[in-house]
């Protein structure tokens, strides 16, 4: 710091009686900028004034306060890094303060930059397994040094990339992708979970700037899943049986695929029969044709949409295993003609699926439970009988009764028309 330049008694007896001037403040010489830790040392040379410190932008106008020190105060400044813009070109600026506030002349440092690296974009990332989030590609364009060589360039080397995880209620993870890295595995975290990466320098962290175009961002939203099912434990044979699926996610506008799957029993392979995009707003229908009596689930598959501002991802899920039964479709005409006389006649024709030769049963109620009448042999499903209507008079009630099954290894359980009438008279 310079010293104050001495003034002798003699003068001060010449100057005695009249007004004192405000003291003219000195230009400040030697500007110079270093680092010191994480913020920037503004050091200079003056003859003991007041300072006010500027950072300057040059050919943008644009200028900030960054500090200011008193008369006969330590000649430097530490400004925080997190006080300068992401520009190509600054200065420092040291003003002198006159005695009566006033800015006087000024001295600069030498320009430096303080540019962070451009905000890394994710391309695509997929969930695996294991749960772990593999960031297999990311585009982040290098930041162009345009002024080599000023005190505050660190190495290349000092610039790093990270990806952190927020899960909500805890605390946010950070992590570091090693130098050179093309592609990154985030290890399993609780979901949901958001995925974004970050990139830092000496000067700052850039989070959503893609540098001097527009602001973008690209999240990876690891989403849950969670699928439910209704499915009806009877079904008829050749009928659709209706499967209602309901997927759950913290996700809107999202449709991932949906298989439905069946097996024999708990100790078949699952195989997929019905493929479908799932619905996440409303339950949806997922039946298909209840062809014999097995096990029922939906999967979700794992799935992903990029968009341009997040891709989402899900993991598998699935619904536990529901059964479902299986009947025979019967069609029958009746008897033809339902009313005759005693001794005529009378015809019935039977249909049933699934198409098999089986040999079914009619049977009528005496009042009191089902008998047997006589055997109906149906060939591939159908049977046309005449027999003839009897005494006493009167209306009796009748069915038709096929046996239990097995159609490609499924059970189709026994199964009964409602009943028809015969009248005698």
């Amino acid at each position: 710091m310079r010293k104050p330049v001495a003034i002798g008694s003699a003068a001060l007896l010449l100057t005695a009686g009249l007004a004192s001037p405000a003291w003219a403040a000195e230009a400040p010489t030697d500007v110079q900028v270093a680092w010191a830790g994480d913020k920037v040392r503004v050091s200079w040379a003056d003859n003991g004034d007041a300072n006010e410190i500027w950072t300057a932008y040059p050919g943008t106008g644009l200028v900030q306060t960054s500090g200011r020190t008193a008369v006969g105060g330590a000649n430097e400044l530490l400004i925080d890094r997190s006080k300068f813009f992401d520009k190509d070109r600054v200065q420092i600026r040291v003003i002198a303060r006159t005695a009566d506030g006033q800015n006087g002349p000024s001295a600069t440092s030498v320009e430096f930059d303080s540019r962070i690296p451009v905000y890394p974009i994710i391309e695509d990332a997929d969930l695996l397994a294991d749960g772990s989030v593999r960031l297999g590609r990311w585009t982040q364009p290098a930041v162009v040094d345009t002024n080599p060589g000023d005190p505050l360039d660190r190495p290349a080397s000092d610039t790093y990339l990270g990806a952190q995880v927020a899960v909500p209620g805890l605390p946010k993870e950070r992590m570091v992708i090693p130098a050179g890295a093309t592609s990154y595995t985030v290890p399993p975290r609780p979901r949901p979970a958001t995925i974004t990466l970050y990139a830092g320098n000496e000067w700052r962290e850039s989070y959503l700037s893609n540098g001097d175009g527009p602001w973008l961002e690209r999240k990876v939203q690891v989403g849950t899943m969670a699928a439910s099912f209704v499915v009806p434990p009877m079904g008829t044979y050749s009928v659709q049986l209706g499967i209602t699926t309901t997927l759950k996610t913290n996700l809107t506008n999202f449709s991932p695929l949906v298989q439905l799957q069946a097996r024999p029993n708990s100790a078949a392979p699952w195989k997929t029969y019905g493929r479908y995009d799932g619905d996440v707003r409303e339950p949806f229908d997922t039946g298909m044709a209840s062809l014999g009596g097995r096990q029922y689930r939906v999967w979700v598959l794992p799935s992903k949409k990029i968009e341009q501002s997040e891709i989402k991802l899900t993991p598998a899920a699935s619904t536990s295993a529901r059964s479902s039964n299986t009947i025979a479709k019967i069609y029958t005409r009746g008897i033809v003609s339902s009313k005759v006389r005693a001794g005529r006649m009378v015809g019935l024709k039977v249909q049933v699926q699934p198409a098999l030769d089986m040999k079914a049963a009619l049977q009528k109620w005496d009042g009191r439970q089902w008998r047997y009448v006589r055997e109906l042999a149906l060939k591939a499903g159908v049977v046309s009988i005449e027999f003839r209507a009897t005494a006493p008079a009167g209306t009796t009630r009748y069915r038709v009764l096929t046996p239990p099954v097995k159609v490609n290894g499924l059970p189709v359980l026994a199964t009964s028309t409602s009943y028809f009438t015969l009248t005698v008279y």
